[in-house]
């Protein structure tokens, strides 16, 4: 976009702490020059790291689709969680704030721009896994330039491109608690208030076998679960 290829990449998750970094990178499409670099652990290094030092390692990459404003001059982002996905004990207040959230970042200085966070304090893997929609959004008076984000909880939300706010309401409910970190969850979560497609809970009434023996090892299977 705008002469500048913007690279993401993907690591295989829950091998280590110490993964490769999720390090944001813009080319020159011409040339193959480094135009820029977005380290969230180390915002202020804005090129390739010094010899012998790396960029920050384990931080949350961008591993599936962008999409591009090539007026506006931004890339959204569908940034991933750090490693190690189910633990979050050791992340720094970087890596808590731009896990599994979409980023648009400045494609001509690679600067953030904003972002929005579907999931807080992510220890269950829902990263953003598919390519935000880019729409000329219904609005009074004419249509917003928007941004459709889907999540892997089913929530569908609908933001304004040009600064990340919520076109539709974003509740924050309340969610269970306990696990391994009670400490750290965070007690509520967004959800989109435009449309979800959460499904009613499953039920033991809804176990299925070929016959009865197999529906009641089913249901003992999901009391168990």
């Amino acid at each position: 976009m705008r002469g500048v290829a913007v690279m993401g990449h993907q690591v295989s998750d829950g091998q280590a702490r110490n993964a490769p970094s999720g390090v944001i990178r813009g080319y020159d499409a011409v040339t193959g020059e480094l135009l820029w670099a977005w380290d969230l652990g180390n915002p202020g290094l804005t090129g390739l790291p010094p010899v012998g030092a790396t960029y920050t390692r384990g931080t949350p990459n961008m591993w599936t689709i962008a999409a591009g404003d090539e007026e506006l001059g931004l890339v959204y982002l569908p940034i991933g969680n750090p490693a190690v996905d189910c633990w979050g004990g050791d992340r720094s207040e970087e890596e808590n704030e731009y896990s599994t959230a979409l980023m648009a970042i400045d494609v001509t200085t690679g600067r953030p721009a904003w972002h929005f966070q579907t999931v807080h304090y992510d220890v269950w893997d829902y990263d953003l896994g598919s390519q935000p929609a880019l729409v000329d959004f219904p609005a009074e008076g004419g249509t917003v330039p928007a941004v459709i984000l889907s999540s892997k909880q089913g929530d569908i939300f609908v933001l304004d491109r040009r600064s990340g706010e919520p076109l539709h309401e974003v509740a924050e409910e309340p969610v269970p608690q306990g696990g391994v970190e009670p400490g750290r969850l965070s007690p509520t979560q967004p959800l989109s208030r435009w449309h979800s497609l959460l499904m009613p809970d499953l039920t033991e009434r809804q176990m299925w076998g070929m016959s009865p023996i197999d529906q009641m090892w089913c249901r003992i299977q999901f009391r168990r679960a």
